[in-house]
C-alpha cells in the first residue's frame, strides 16, 4: 500500500477530510504529520519542519491564488514542490470554461502596493520591508489588518506593485496593470491581453475545487502531469 503523509491545519475539518478522501481514492493510505522521509508528502505551505521533510514527491497546498470563493466555488491552490510559482499546465480549456470576463486595461489612477505576509521558504516569501521601497499607497495584508473590500479599495487604482500577491491576480482580471517582483511568480505576465490570458490559463491548473480534491482528480492530475 502506498502511503501519503498529510500535514494540513486542523482548523478546517472539511478541507482536511476532502484531502484524505481524495488521496485514498487514488490508492494511498493516509498518515498525518511530518515524517523525516516518505514517498508522498502533502503539506499546507512549506515552512518550519515541513520544509525539511525528504520525500519523493511533495505537493504544497495554500489558499487559492484567485481567492477561495472564486466564481462562487470553494478553491485551493495545490502545486508540486512549491506554491505560488509558475507551473506545468494543460490546455486552455480549464480556464476558458469558467467563462470569466476580463475587464479592459485601465490607463490612469493611483498606484497601490499589495504586500504579503512574508510566509514561506527563501525565494518564495516576501523579503522583510520589501514594500517600503516604492512610491504609492500600501494596502496592508488582510490577514493581519482589517481592510475594506479589495475591489472597492482598488476602484481608483491604475497600477499595482506586488511581490507575488493573489490580490494582484484579481487586480489583473479587473484591468489593472501589475508590476511583480517575485521570481517565477505564478501571476507574472506582461500587461497585454494575450499575456494576461496565457497566465490565467496556466494558473488555472494550480487551482482546484474542493470537489476535485475530494474526488482525487486534483491529485491524480498533478502526480501524472509532473511525473
Amino acid at each position: 500500500m502506498k502511503i501519503a503523509w498529510l500535514n494540513l491545519r486542523y482548523t478546517v475539518p472539511e478541507r482536511q477530510q476532502a484531502f484524505i478522501e481524495g488521496l485514498r481514492r487514488i490508492g494511498y493510505e493516509v498518515e498525518r504529520g511530518t515524517p523525516s522521509r516518505c514517498e508522498l508528502f502533502v503539506t499546507w505551505n512549506r515552512i518550519g519542519t515541513a520544509n525539511s521533510v525528504k520525500a519523493d514527491r511533495i505537493l504544497v497546498a495554500e489558499n487559492a491564488t484567485w481567492g477561495n470563493d472564486f466564481q462562487g466555488g470553494r478553491w485551493y491552490q495545490i502545486q508540486e514542490g512549491f506554491h505560488n510559482v509558475k507551473c506545468r499546465h494543460g490546455d486552455s480549456e480549464r480556464w476558458d470554461r469558467l467563462g470569466v470576463e476580463l475587464d479592459p486595461w485601465r490607463t490612469f489612477g493611483e498606484t497601490v502596493i499589495l504586500p504579503q505576509r512574508g510566509i514561506g521558504p527563501p525565494g518564495i516569501a516576501m523579503p522583510r520591508g520589501w514594500g517600503n521601497h516604492f512610491h504609492g499607497r500600501i494596502r496592508q495584508h488582510p490577514g493581519r489588518h482589517q481592510s475594506v473590500d479589495l475591489k472597492q479599495d482598488l476602484k481608483d487604482c491604475g497600477r499595482v506593485i506586488t511581490w507575488g500577491s493573489g490580490a494582484a491576480v484579481k487586480a489583473l482580471m479587473w484591468g489593472i496593470p501589475v508590476e511583480s517582483h517575485m521570481p517565477n511568480w505564478i501571476g507574472e505576465q506582461d500587461n497585454t491581453d494575450q499575456g494576461r490570458l496565457d497566465m490565467l490559463r496556466q494558473l488555472a491548473w494550480a487551482q482546484w475545487s474542493l470537489d476535485e480534491i475530494r474526488s482525487g482528480e486534483a491529485f491524480d492530475w498533478l502526480l501524472r502531469s509532473s511525473a
